[in-house]
């Protein structure tokens, strides 16, 4: 037996913080210890009276900075959803060393709370349409936020060509009818130039430019607008 695992304390209070009805405040021998959770608490069996070893106490200390890394994720993850790659991020910046934030990580797997290939999905339908970004500009943003290329590649594949192609078709009539005044070869440029900064392939750009100009004849005299609508 080491040294710190004989040496012993007396835990002689356990008392609940008033503004945090989940958080506790240890006292060892009479003197402040720690703060904890009401999850670390019960874990450890910390009761009034209850002798605690050096040693045991690094380690209550150890999963209670495990308990926090894991709450700063959830609360983070309320805020809106977030990559892995993403959240360990932001768990360094606010001091966590690697172990811990890994050992959050796997929890969070655990308990469903994150999923990079359900995220994946989820912010590919919601930027191609809901947002109007094109594909190359949902790649671009999914590898920044650290997701791999067959997570990529899964997400891109589950959206229908069509509501692509419909949601920059919608960008550039929202163009159109803007600034329906202005020259129509430099709206043309203007408008080729839109789509190509919201990801879209020359493809779909193409595409939308043919059907734009076919919609723009047809109205005629009614009006863009009026056509459109």
């Amino acid at each position: 037996m080491t040294s710190e695992q004989q040496q012993h304390g007396l835990i002689t209070k356990v008392e609940r913080q008033t503004r945090s009805k989940d958080r506790y405040n240890l006292y060892v021998d009479d003197q402040f210890a720690f703060s904890l959770h009401e999850d670390v608490l019960i874990k450890y069996r910390l009761i009034k009276g209850a002798r605690i070893s050096t040693a045991e106490m690094r380690q209550i200390a150890q999963a209670q900075e495990r308990q926090q890394a894991y709450l700063d994720a959830v609360r983070l993850l309320s805020i809106r959803l977030r990559s892995e790659h993403e959240l360990a991020f932001r768990l360094k910046q606010k001091g966590y060393d690697a172990a811990i934030v890994e050992a959050s990580l796997e929890r969070l797997r655990a308990e469903q709370y994150v999923n990079d290939t359900l995220f994946a999905e989820q912010l590919t339908h919601q930027r191609i349409g809901s947002q109007r970004k094109g594909r190359q500009w949902v790649k671009q943003e999914l590898l920044h936020k650290g997701l791999k290329p067959e997570q990529i590649n899964h997400a891109l594949d589950q959206v229908d060509v069509e509501v692509e192609f419909r949601s920059a078709f919608d960008l550039a009539s929202k163009k159109y009818r803007s600034e329906g005044d202005a020259d129509q070869l430099k709206l043309k440029r203007k408008t080729i130039a839109l789509l190509q900064r919201r990801g879209y392939s020359s493809d779909i750009i193409s595409r939308v430019m043919r059907q734009l100009g076919d919609s723009v004849d047809e109205a005629g005299a009614a009006g863009f607008d009026d056509y459109l609508n």
